[in-house]
């Protein structure tokens, strides 16, 4: 019987918090997927996590050991205290026209079978068996009642060795592996989904898990596994927040003095009207007072945001050379969304940054392929870093230019603790700019909308639009003048 406190490592190191520490000893995973989805790949990061003291077993029936070695190696995975036992045929079966003709295949080869696995752990005493795949023992069975006895009392065998075994299927519509999940104490799964391939757990005997897909890579490191943030528990806390501030009085005042650290910001508006300018004025000022900020551009080019930020006697430049400002240029196409997420959270976590501006979010959702996903992958980023006490701006453009006023396209609003927009509006031929504030949870704020100008040095507020005599500026209807 397994002690569920007794754990070993999968091998990768962001599969184990997925399964709360990794498999529980003496106990039998099956890895399914379909070809090319890396589940011999997860076998071997297994094996290889096997330390000196304990043994580690392959064996199988597809690949020969010099094809498993050459492939190991190719994704730096080491497999020098690995034994392999290979059980497919070599090339003699094929020249020498082997077959039965009076005997089915089940009656010849079980037994020597049986006693090649018998004879490789007698002498490798593993601890770690990884079998690839367990279909193969169904075409030696005579019926699925026999393959069912069979694979249990497989499996039942290397338990009593106190070996944990990591087993696959070779799933098709032909060949499902229905019963082999219901006889696994685990079940994990790789596939692809549009927005990238994924590992998911469906059963875990014995202890909880995290739900859910999760993303994966498989390429030159083997196979990496990219957790989705989970959000930690929110604290309680009624200690007053000091607030970032943009150094200019006036925004800074209808901000009520900023906005509050540990809070989701969302700065919204149309293509050009000032939101990334409007962002740097935060990441300036975060750094004149020695906090560090993180930007993570995923539309502009970073030549121009710096160009024009100094341009508008924005400090950016000095903080991105001594450090206390970091700026990445993201290809969206590069990241899978966890793995961009798994990049913030440790710069966050890593280096103390405590400011982090996401510009924009239609950037980030480029990175899940515009799915319908890419609200629930802002939210549990947003959430996770604002948890953790790191401020988020996040930079949404809308598409209007001007009429109906409305903040997002993408339903996010309810995310942010605070709402500033920003909308064009045509006086005259001319478009002016607004500014106001339409949401604050921790404190009040001032109400009213603003014109402003961007130049010839940062941002300047003007009066109230009410004070100039026009109404209705947000009601998607020409804006009247008194």
């Amino acid at each position: 019987m397994s002690n569920t406190s007794e754990r070993i490592s999968t091998g990768l190191v962001e599969l184990d918090p997925i399964l709360f520490g990794g498999f529980i000893k003496q106990s039998s995973y099956l890895i399914r997927g379909g070809p090319g989805q890396g589940k011999t790949t997860l076998g071997l990061h297994f094996l290889s996590a096997a330390n000196p003291q304990n043994s580690a077993l392959f064996i199988g029936f597809q690949e020969t050991e010099e094809q498993l070695r050459a492939n190991a190696k190719a994704v730096g995975i080491d497999v020098s205290n690995i034994h392999f036992l290979r059980l497919s045929p070599d090339e003699h079966f094929f020249t020498d026209q082997q077959g039965y003709d009076v005997f089915a295949a089940a009656d010849v080869e079980q037994e020597p079978l049986a006693q090649s696995i018998i004879e490789a752990v007698e002498r490798a005493l593993p601890t770690h068996v990884f079998i690839d795949s367990m279909t193969q023992l169904r075409f030696l069975s005579a019926d699925i009642y026999q393959y069912r006895k069979q694979v249990l009392s497989f499996l039942r065998y290397f338990r009593e060795r106190g070996a944990t075994v990591l087993f696959t299927s070779e799933l098709s519509t032909e060949l499902p592996d229905d019963d082999l999940q219901f006889i696994a104490d685990g079940v994990i799964t790789l596939d692809t989904a549009p927005t990238g391939s994924f590992i998911q757990v469906s059963k875990f005997r014995g202890s909880n898990f995290l739900r859910g897909p999760h993303q994966v890579r498989l390429g030159h490191r083997g196979l990496e596994v990219f957790p989705r943030p989970l959000p930690p528990k929110a604290n309680f806390s009624e200690d007053e927040r000091w607030r970032w501030n943009t150094d200019i009085e006036k925004l800074d005042e209808i901000l009520g003095g900023g906005l509050e650290a540990g809070t989701i910001s969302l700065i919204t508006g149309p293509s050009g009207i000032g939101k990334s300018t409007l962002a740097s004025l935060f990441v300036a000022r975060a750094a004149a007072q020695g906090r560090k900020a993180a930007v993570y551009l995923f539309d502009e080019e970073l030549s121009a945001l710096l160009h024009r930020a100094s341009s508008l006697k924005i400090n950016l430049k000095e903080p991105l050379t001594d450090g206390r400002l970091s700026i990445e240029q993201v290809e969206p196409l590069r990241y899978l969304t966890d793995e961009f997420a798994r990049l913030v959270m440790r710069k966050v976590e890593e280096e103390d940054v405590e400011l982090v501006v996401l510009d924009s979010i239609a950037g980030f959702e480029l990175t899940l392929g515009g799915s319908h996903e890419s609200k629930t992958a802002i939210h549990a980023l947003a959430k996770s870093l604002s948890r953790r006490g790191a401020s988020v701006l996040l930079v949404n453009e809308v598409q209007a230019l001007v009429g109906q006023f409305r903040i997002s396209e993408r339903g996010i609003s309810y995310l942010s603790d605070n709402v500033i927009f920003m909308r064009f509006m045509e006086v005259e031929g001319e478009l002016k700019k607004l500014l106001g504030v339409l949401k604050k949870r921790l404190s009040a704020f001032d109400t009213r909308v603003y014109t402003y100008e961007i130049g010839p040095t940062a941002l300047s507020i003007g009066a109230p639009v009410g004070k100039q005599g026009w109404q209705n500026v947000l009601g998607g209807q020409q804006a009247v003048h008194e």
